[in-house]
């Protein structure tokens, strides 16, 4: 086996190669020149093409201080056969964990959130999200140039119970998955219960009042699941208050009636009549005033538990104007396009060079 002796370059003929290869990649500046400037001048118009993205930032916490005093009030209104068990804890396992996360982005918070009518002071006052949606992004364009007219769509006219159409349920979910991405909610640190919540928009108005009108709209199907059982019993309860109420008007009517003929009785006659009938009607009267003064107190109470409900997100840090152009400088496209310019320029002479 022989072996063959490895050519070594030494450093003086290296340095004479290098040098020989600068010689020609500085003759080939024109091309630099002229491939740098193109891609700078793409990067740039890149840059200059992207939207303007305006971010909303809203950080808020998920609170529930109602399981405590569950017992207490299920026990109160089991007492007329009505069971709330969980009305102060109920849906809780909901919004548990990284579950707000998702309702959050849900369709069906969204499309709530989009077919809300503006309140602000803006042009677009007592239109829906929808529609001024529609009004500044390209996607009004395209449904017109489908032969949509968005005009027409009237989403102010759509309520939580009524049916949209066809070509209202479509545009909404158009809408819905372009929002979608730039919805964020996060929490910055996975021990903390402090939640972010980001709307971006290339529409800084739109931006700030739908993140808004999101915590609202997720709060209030919060509260509902929480409180819904509560309500609905506290309800109950009032029909079966304003019933006793009614019969004890009644038995008052009956009583003073009865009062009143005996007394009319014994001064015409002299004679004393039987008070066994006046003497049931305060009986009636006494039991149907302590059921009603009880009935009365604990409907109070549950009122009083409703009211005292803890609001359900409580925001921290709302979402405020002015909100900054988030997209990325034009300037920095340009720096990219002319360093790619740059390799693939030297990649080129290296290969020339060396064939």
């Amino acid at each position: 086996m022989s072996n063959t002796p490895q050519q070594t370059i030494k450093y003086p003929e290296l340095k004479v190669l290098v040098g020989q290869f600068f010689k020609y990649a500085l003759s080939q500046y024109k091309l630099f020149l002229i491939v740098c400037t193109v891609t700078a001048a793409l990067g740039l118009v890149y840059g200059k093409l992207q939207p303007h993205t305006y971010k909303a930032t809203s950080t808020f916490i998920v609170e529930d201080k109602s399981g405590s005093r569950g017992g207490g009030l299920s026990g109160l209104a089991s007492q007329f056969g009505i069971d709330v068990g969980g009305l102060t804890g109920g849906g809780a396992g909901l919004f548990d964990g990284d579950n707000i996360l998702e309702i959050l982005k849900s369709r069906a918070i969204i499309e709530k959130v989009l077919l809300t009518k503006i309140q602000e002071e803006i042009p677009q006052k007592n239109k829906t999200l929808a529609e001024f949606y529609l009004s500044f992004n390209s996607l009004g364009n395209k449904l017109n140039n489908k032969g949509i007219n968005i005009k027409d769509l009237n989403f102010s006219s759509i309520d939580e119970k009524s049916k949209h159409s066809l070509i209202q349920d479509s545009v909404l979910y158009l809408i819905y998955t372009e929002i979608d991405k730039g919805i964020v909610v996060e929490k910055k640190n996975k021990k903390s219960t402090i939640i972010t919540l980001e709307a971006s928009s290339s529409n800084p108005i739109f931006a700030k009042i739908f993140s808004e009108n999101l915590l609202k709209k997720t709060s209030d199907m919060y509260i509902d699941i929480k409180t819904g059982n509560l309500s609905r019993s506290i309800e109950r309860i009032q029909r079966k208050a304003d019933s006793l109420e009614s019969s004890l008007t009644g038995i008052y009517k009956k009583s003073f009636e009865i009062d009143n003929s005996l007394k009319l009785l014994n001064a015409n006659t002299g004679i004393k009549l039987n008070t066994s009938s006046s003497e049931a009607a305060t009986r009636d009267k006494t039991v149907s005033n302590t059921l009603y003064g009880e009935v009365v107190k604990n409907l109070e109470t549950l009122k009083l538990s409703l009211i005292n409900q803890t609001p359900v997100i409580q925001v921290i840090d709302a979402a405020k104007y002015p909100l900054f152009d988030q997209r990325t400088p034009a300037r920095y496209f340009l720096l990219i396009g002319f360093a790619v310019g740059f390799v693939l320029s030297l990649f080129y002479i290296v290969f020339k060079y060396t064939s």
